[in-house]
């Protein structure tokens, strides 16, 4: 890694922001899949010693975006087309058993506060600012979760909701010309069913999302690989 990505950082919560700090960065894509990390390189530019980041990247091999080798070390993760069908199958499963679970427990205000994220994320459509959209799309999504009142459920949503961030901000970032779009006109698809309270349609659109997403990220793999 030799460009310069990190600046210094404070003493105090070194291990939760070099963790935060890691994780942006290959989320954004400034550190990009197939990057080699080492930890003398990551200490040096945050100027913090190399023990927190030794937790930091094992923390981030947990969530699935830093794969450690056997004498060789740790790289970002470069995900197969396999990764992809998993992750956003894995996805739509937990959301859709969160739309089953919240939809009788969704009121005006949780409407008026899921369209005010969609509005949010019409203003960074047109801004340009794709990793703020990036955080926005799992913003709508997390909503959910935590309305359907499964605390189990939303721990296995979080466990995957960093690779998601990493593969959809790519997605943004290589079909720009519509994909960030997307994003809107689907979640004001979702919130009218939901508000209609039809159930099967709910959770039939949220599938057909996943799958079109998945297709698209399938292409951008065979149109943009990542060098072995």
């Amino acid at each position: 890694m030799k460009q310069l990505v990190f600046n210094k950082i404070s003493p105090s919560t070194v291990k939760h922001k070099v963790i935060d700090l890691i994780r942006d960065a290959i989320i954004r894509g400034d550190l990009p899949s197939g990057e080699h990390l080492t930890e003398v390189d990551l200490a040096k530019q945050m100027a913090v010693s190399r023990a927190p980041i030794r937790e930091a990247l094992r923390q981030l091999e947990l969530e699935g975006l830093i794969t450690n080798f056997p004498n060789r070390g740790c790289f970002v993760t470069v995900f197969t087309e396999q990764d992809v069908l998993e992750v956003f199958s894995l996805r739509a499963t937990l959301e859709s058993m969160a739309i089953e679970s919240a939809m009788p427990h969704l009121t005006t205000p949780d409407f008026r506060a899921l369209r005010e994220i969609v509005e949010a994320q019409q203003q960074a459509i047109r801004a340009r600012r794709l990793d703020e959209l990036t955080k926005l799309d799992m913003r709508f999504h997390e909503y959910l979760c935590i309305k359907a009142n499964n605390s189990r459920m939303l721990k296995a949503w979080y466990a995957q909701s960093a690779q998601c961030q990493m593969l959809m901000n790519r997605r943004f970032r290589i079909l720009s010309d519509y994909t960030p779009g997307t994003v809107t006109g689907d979640h004001t698809a979702i919130l009218d069913v939901l508000e209609r309270r039809d159930l099967a349609t709910a959770i039939n659109l949220t599938k057909s999302i996943s799958e079109r997403v998945q297709k698209e990220l399938i292409e951008i793999l065979q149109l943009d690989p990542v060098p072995a």
